[in-house]
């Protein structure tokens, strides 16, 4: 393994596997849907929507897999605990790869956002993105123009500037040149969404994975933009995810909390 397939390999400081931690990601989904039963609506897309109550506050979650695994359905491990805060959770759903391509995998988390805007009806939304999902959500939050009741978002443990990846095997079913790269790094691109910004990461990551958070969240700051950013101790990249719906963690209480 060269140093950069190893710096952009998160299961790499984790034992060299991130299979444990997606079938456990699975796992808490499959029990999650059962305990919630029809209260799981299927949204056009294929997003999927859970209320809290009618006007509850909504987070939306955008899933990692680098842009090649896990799904909406996969992603509902973190319902539970949005609920028993009074949030209400969307789990976003995208085409990976192959099937999908990058482009389309931001133009239908766009449509996935709207989408659960219009079913949420009048609320207040945050966009939570992990790994390729915190891409994702850069991508149609802050460079591109967010729906409209979009005041946060929360990037954890992402990846913004697509160059590296060009010249590693996470490439090979994305099939990126440099110049489509380019093209789809938000930190590449014009800041002209206008939530605030949660940029976070685990004390165990790669150094490349810290660098790409630490220097968006500079090119945002640049841009005018209200962000917080910070390290989580004891935390990896398959495991801080989980902090999101912890309001006694610092990434839960500013995911949940009030603005920055």
């Amino acid at each position: 393994m060269t140093d950069l397939e190893r710096e952009y390999s998160p299961s790499s400081r984790v034992g060299g596997s991130s299979a444990p931690f997606v079938a456990e990601y699975v796992r808490r989904s499959d029990e999650a849907r059962r305990e919630l039963g029809d209260r799981v609506q299927l949204l056009a897309g294929g997003s999927l929507l859970v209320e809290a109550h009618r006007g509850a506050p909504l987070l939306a979650f955008v899933h990692g897999g680098y842009w090649q695994a896990l799904s909406a359905a996969a992603s509902l491990y973190l319902a539970p605990g949005a609920l028993a805060q009074g949030w209400s959770y969307a789990a976003i759903e995208y085409t990976i790869a192959p099937e999908g391509t990058l482009p389309r995998m931001v133009g239908e988390v766009s449509a996935g956002l709207a989408a659960v805007a219009d079913a949420a009806g009048d609320c207040s939304m945050v966009v939570a993105g992990h790994s390729a999902g915190a891409h994702l959500v850069a991508m149609t939050t802050l460079a591109a123009h967010a729906p409209a009741p979009v005041v946060r978002s929360v990037l954890v443990s992402g990846v913004f500037d697509l160059r590296p990846i060009v010249h590693t095997t996470v490439n090979d079913p994305l099939g990126l040149d440099l110049p489509h790269a380019v093209q789809l790094s938000p930190m590449l691109m014009p800041v002209v969404g206008a939530p605030d910004v949660v940029v976070t990461w685990g004390d165990n990551e790669t150094e490349a994975f810290k660098a790409q958070s630490i220097t968006y969240a500079a090119v945002l700051r640049s841009a005018g933009r209200a962000v917080a950013m910070f390290e989580r101790a004891d935390r990896h990249h398959f495991d801080i995810v989980d902090d999101l719906v912890d309001p006694t963690t610092e990434l839960g209480a500013r995911t949940l909390g009030s603005p920055l």
